[in-house]
């Protein structure tokens, strides 16, 4: 009877341990607003779209909030009050304690984060980071502001396509602006020779800023590291250096060999990498509105081809699609061929509809809920597509051309 008495007992103070155990290998989030009426805390995942992808929510009551979950792996997320985006801070989430007290977006330097290892490590490496640029780095931003505020940072160039811009009509007008605003970037004429000078002198201190975070990341391969790299390939990709992400993803993969930012940053890292011009396009799988899984490379394979990734709701992209029309039906019978990907969410009902009414008579595939990374792969995640030409052997020849660029490919080549 001893026995059994102290067996129920062993296992009664087994079963708490184990209770115990469980309870503090969860996520438990606590926090106060203070001075804002927000509704809701929001934190986003890398890559994420507030507008389609399920993202946490946490609801406010009586200015407190809490928030639990399980994770089987830390997290990086940035914090938002608001679904429309805006100021953001951010956070990383481990299965601890962490508190927060959260003040309006304009006081967004007052916000406390305690709790967590990885958000500790971050808070003491932005306060070397602010220590070392902050004093050089924000008198010239200061100047920058100035300058928007009188009106005097863009190039007459740049101020004269704005004004066409209010004016214009119609979507249609807008691509043709949007396009020959992109191009004097490129060339360096957006900027006032004012605030050229500033440019100058700014540049310097954003590469020593760069090598103050590589310096960081290769003597701490964490998940703060990481969240340096997403960063980089997904909203500074267009100036990014490839080698060092490549070097830089092997350092964190290697030291974080089972984490699911590794496959989102390799797939990241192969669309900088490869989807330019002169490279060869990266094929994939989608089904059309019957369910039928299509391959892009059957559908292409030695025809000049123009891929279209768009969406229902993105009104730029129907707008460029809109003027590829008339070249289908001029040249689709001498060897040219478009494949439209619809990345839609949730149901294909508006594509539907949306397809009966503009009767484009093209391949078209759909892209659903981002089941095959479709957007991913070819670098436009976060906006609603992107038009790449690719010839008869498969090489991409323009990203995003205008119907007049892809007449003077197709003119060439099949007249």
């Amino acid at each position: 009877m001893k026995f059994i008495t102290k067996f129920i007992l062993l296992f009664t103070i087994l079963s708490f341990l184990n209770c115990l155990s469980e309870k503090e290998q969860l996520l438990r989030i606590s926090g106060k607003t203070v001075g804002t009426d927000t509704k809701s805390i929001i934190l986003v995942k890398p890559n994420q779209d507030t507008r389609f992808d399920s993202i946490i929510e946490i609801p406010v009551i009586d200015g407190k909030f809490h928030y639990e979950s399980k994770l089987d792996h830390p997290e990086y997320v940035t914090l938002f009050l608001t679904k429309d985006l805006g100021r953001f801070m951010p956070l990383f989430l481990e299965n601890e304690k962490i508190d927060l007290t959260i003040y309006p977006e304009e006081e967004f330097d007052k916000n406390i984060v305690e709790g967590g290892k990885l958000n500790d490590e971050y808070r003491k490496y932005k306060e070397r980071f602010d220590d070392k640029f902050n004093n050089r780095i924000k008198p010239l931003q200061d100047i920058i502001k100035a300058l928007f505020k009188s009106d005097e940072y863009n190039s007459d160039k740049t101020k004269l396509l704005y004004t066409e811009l209010k004016k214009a009509k119609d979507q249609d007008e807008k691509v043709v602006i949007y396009k020959k605003l992109n191009d004097l970037e490129k060339s360096g004429e957006n900027l006032s020779p004012k605030a050229k000078e500033l440019d100058n002198k700014i540049k310097p201190i954003y590469e020593e800023q760069k090598m103050f975070q590589q310096n960081y990341i290769e003597s701490n391969p964490n998940l703060v590291s990481y969240s340096f790299l997403l960063d980089n390939l997904i909203f500074n990709k267009e100036n990014l250096d490839v080698n060092s992400a490549k070097k830089n993803y092997k350092i964190l993969s290697d030291a974080n060999p089972t984490h699911p930012y590794n496959e989102l940053a390799s797939n990241l890292i192969n669309a900088i990498e490869n989807i330019k011009i002169g490279k060869k396009y990266t094929d994939f799988s989608a089904p059309d509105l019957n369910g039928t899984e299509i391959k892009l490379s059957e559908k292409i394979n030695g025809k000049i081809a123009l891929l279209d990734l768009w969406a229902t709701w993105c009104g730029p992209c129907i707008a460029k699609s809109r003027t590829m029309v008339p070249l289908y039906n001029e040249y689709k019978d001498k060897g040219f061929t478009i494949i439209g990907v619809a990345g839609e969410f949730k149901n294909t009902d508006r594509l539907v509809k949306f397809l009966e009414k503009e009767k484009w008579e093209w391949t078209n595939l759909v892209e659903l809920d981002r089941q095959n990374n479709i957007w991913q792969k070819y670098g436009v995640d976060g906006g609603g597509g992107g038009i790449f030409l690719i010839d008869e052997n498969g090489l991409i020849l323009a990203k995003d051309p205008t119907a007049e660029e892809v007449r003077i490919e197709l003119e060439s080549r099949l007249n």
